[in-house]
């Protein structure tokens, strides 16, 4: 492919190119007898039911990055340009995509921001990936408590307040990774917790997985990288309209070493990044580089449309911005609709499995009261009537029929009563010598697994923390009640994994 494509400086790209779906797009103009990788050799490798299920199309686009996209020496600069384009998108200095989601950004970020032994303060409310980052990098972690909402069972965004009493209680911390925003649409002061860390020299790492869309309206909350934060990780195929695993990591200012940040990247990128992924990262990038505002808006108006009709079923909460309060939560995204249904005589998990069961209607998240079903860039009316219509089906379905519903009882412990604290490094719990108890035996022990129902897989338990009763009766609340716990160490339901006394 050389001469296809003429590589260009920066300065003279603008955001309505998107090189990597150019490049794309000469590549199926002119195709590449290829003798390496993909084995399909452009579909032609795959069955019919395949190709009919999938679409030929897809395996066209499935070239390699250099020898296929660009030249081995990749003198078109396709995906330099491609990732500066974003970068200036998202108000960054420096851009690398992801094709392996925000996991194996977030690996990149832990491993590259300090070095093993080091420690880091990360939210306790983060994704589990953040806390398994942390123990492949050996780094020694100490969580952050999100500021509580005792009354609505809800955990928000990170204090300014709480995360300076971590700063003082542990200076030699090298990095703060906070949440923002919260799968509950809450988002944090990040001028605040920014202004924390740098005075402190401490490196600020935003987990935006859930706001990526954030630069592109005034309709939704704040840029975190415009109010100081150094790193940021968004996933851009949550919400905007890459393909799945589609993420992007963002660097500005100079606290983060980026010679050190390109050669953990390099350790942990795939060398042959899926070019499917790659474009949709692209193509969103330049359709809301250009049009997001307006696309945002639909979708902002949309989201209260369906605010508006749950609202009116009865036994049905809706959350909303009467939440913020300037300490945990600083601003709401308003395309995540929060809402509690434990009015209707049942949990959310089983709320959920119903909707999705009885009218095909999927919500990301669902925990012991409540509901969260966000509204990306691609809903339409459709998607919201049928979103009403369900909850209102569920509502008849809860009065006509009891006896498949139950609310979480009153003695199973909130968000608030739970703590996450470390009695030993997380990674030498995890890789020593374990055994395996049940629940009610594991109270008093230390925590050799992470144990995080899902969705959110919010951990509730981590390697090195003592286990109390607490957790205990959370857990077992929660599994008795429709939450999904994943036992990734097949050691069987009602067991946990401890350290070995």
């Amino acid at each position: 492919m050389p001469h296809t494509l003429q590589a260009l400086p920066v300065a003279d790209l603008d955001q309505t190119s998107a090189p990597v779906l150019e490049a794309l797009e000469i590549v199926q103009r002119k195709t590449i007898a290829g003798f390496g990788g993909p084995g399909h050799d452009e579909g032609h490798g795959v069955s019919d039911d395949v190709a009919d299920l999938l679409g030929r199309q897809v395996f066209h686009a499935d070239v390699l990055t250099p020898k296929g996209l660009d030249d081995r020496r990749q003198s078109a600069q396709v995906m330099a340009r491609a990732t500066a384009l974003a970068a200036a998108a998202w108000g960054a200095d420096h851009c690398m995509f992801s094709t392996g989601g925000s996991t194996q950004a977030l690996q990149t970020v832990f491993a590259a921001v300090a070095k093993p032994g080091d420690m880091v303060l990360v939210a306790q409310n983060a994704h589990r990936t953040d806390f398994t980052a942390a123990i492949y990098a050996g780094l020694d972690i100490r969580a952050v408590p999100p500021e509580p909402d005792r009354a609505r069972d809800l955990e928000l965004g990170m204090s300014a307040a709480t995360l300076e009493s971590m700063l003082d209680a542990y200076p030699q911390a090298k990095a703060v990774v906070a949440v923002s925003p919260t799968i509950y649409g809450a988002t944090s002061d990040i001028r605040a917790l920014a202004d924390l860390c740098h005075r402190r020299g401490v490196i600020l790492v935003i987990d935006a997985a859930w706001g990526a869309p954030y630069p592109f309206s005034d309709s939704l909350p704040r840029n975190p990288l415009d109010d100081g934060a150094d790193v940021m990780v968004v996933s851009v195929h949550k919400t905007m309209a890459a393909l799945a695993q589609g993420s992007a990591l963002l660097l500005t200012g100079d606290r983060v070493d980026r010679e050190r940040f390109n050669m953990v990247y390099e350790m942990f990128q795939t060398t042959s990044p899926s070019v499917p992924i790659l474009a949709s990262i692209d193509a969103t990038r330049r359709d809301n580089a250009l049009h997001g505002d307006a696309y945002w808006r639909r979708i902002v108006a949309l989201a209260e449309r369906v605010r508006a009709g749950l609202a009116a079923i009865d036994g049905v909460e809706v959350r909303g911005r009467e939440m913020i309060n300037g300490v945990g939560v600083f601003d709401i995204d308003a395309t995540k609709v929060v809402f509690d249904v434990s009015g209707l005589g049942m949990t959310g998990s089983q709320a959920d499995e119903w909707l999705q069961r009885e009218r095909r209607v999927s919500v990301v998240v669902s925990d012991a009261r409540h509901l969260v079903a966000v509204l990306g860039i691609g809903k339409t009316d459709e998607f919201v009537e049928r979103l009403i219509q369900g909850v209102r089906d569920l509502a008849g379905a809860a009065q006509s029929d009891h006896s498949h519903f139950c609310r979480i009882p009153d003695d199973v412990p909130r968000y608030a009563d739970l703590t996450l604290e470390f009695a030993m490094p997380a990674g030498d719990a995890f890789y020593g010598e374990v055994e395996h108890v049940t629940y009610d035996d594991a109270i008093g022990r230390i925590a050799a697994e992470i144990v995080a129902p899902a969705p959110p897989e919010i951990p509730r338990l981590m390697p090195g923390q003592r286990i109390e009763a607490a957790h205990v009766a959370f857990l077992k609340g929660a599994a008795a009640t429709g939450a999904v716990i994943p036992d990734p160490g097949q050691h069987g339901a009602g067991l946990v994994r401890v350290v070995r006394s």
